[in-house]
C-alpha cells in the first residue's frame, strides 16, 4: 500500500504542469497535494460501477493533466491559478463518474436521475442491471462531477491571495463543460 501511494504521489510530480508549480515555488502546491491525495482516493470509486471501461483513475487524470499543458503555448504567461485550475480540472474532470450505494440504490429505484435518465426505463432497452447504471451515470458524469466539486470542502479551492475568494463554482463548469454541447460551453463560461 505504501509503495502504490508513493508511485501516485511520483506520478504527479513527473508532470510538467506540477513540476512548474514547483520552479515557481506556488502557493498552491500544497492544495494541489491535497487534491491529488483526495482524488487518488476517489477515482477508484469509478470502478464499481465501470468495471469493463478504459481505466478513468488517477493514471488517466495524470494524462489528461500532460495533455493539457501539451496544449498551452507558453507555460510563463499563465498564472499559478490558472495552472492549478489545470492541474485541478484534469484531476477532477470524471469524479461524477464514482458512485456509492447509496446512490446507486437511489438509481435503481428511479429516485435519483439527471434529466430524466431513469433506470427502469433504462433497463428495460438492455436488460443489464450495469449497462443501466452506466447508462445512468455516464451521460452526466460532467454535471454529477460539478455537484460533487460544489459538496467538497472550500479550502481545496481556496485563492492563496485571499481568505474568503475561491475557485470552486469556476471548476464545476469547467468539469460539468466536458460532457456539455458548444452552446452550453459559450454560455456558461467565461472566454475571460
Amino acid at each position: 500500500m505504501f509503495c502504490d501511494k508513493f508511485m501516485e504521489k511520483d506520478m504527479l510530480e513527473n508532470t510538467k504542469l506540477y513540476q512548474e508549480l514547483q520552479n515557481r515555488e506556488s502557493k498552491y502546491k500544497a492544495q494541489v497535494d491535497e487534491t491529488y491525495k483526495y482524488a487518488s482516493e476517489m477515482l477508484p470509486k469509478i470502478n464499481r460501477v465501470f468495471a469493463n471501461y478504459t481505466g478513468h483513475g488517477i493514471e488517466h487524470s495524470v494524462n489528461v493533466m500532460q495533455y493539457m499543458y501539451d496544449l498551452v503555448t507558453d507555460i510563463s504567461a499563465i498564472s499559478d491559478l490558472e495552472i492549478t485550475c489545470l492541474i485541478y480540472a484534469a484531476l477532477l474532470h470524471d469524479i461524477g463518474m464514482t458512485a456509492n450505494e447509496t446512490e446507486i440504490e437511489a438509481i435503481k429505484k428511479d429516485e435519483l436521475n439527471f434529466h430524466g435518465r431513469k433506470y427502469s426505463v433504462i433497463y428495460d432497452k438492455y436488460q443489464n442491471e450495469n449497462i443501466a447504471l452506466q447508462e445512468c451515470i455516464r451521460p452526466v458524469h460532467g454535471e454529477r462531477a460539478s455537484d460533487h466539486i460544489k459538496d467538497m470542502k472550500k479550502e481545496f479551492f481556496i485563492i492563496s491571495e485571499y481568505t474568503n475568494c475561491n475557485f470552486r463554482m469556476e471548476l464545476a463548469k469547467i468539469c460539468q463543460a466536458h460532457t456539455m454541447n458548444r452552446e452550453w460551453v459559450l454560455q456558461n463560461l467565461d472566454s475571460d
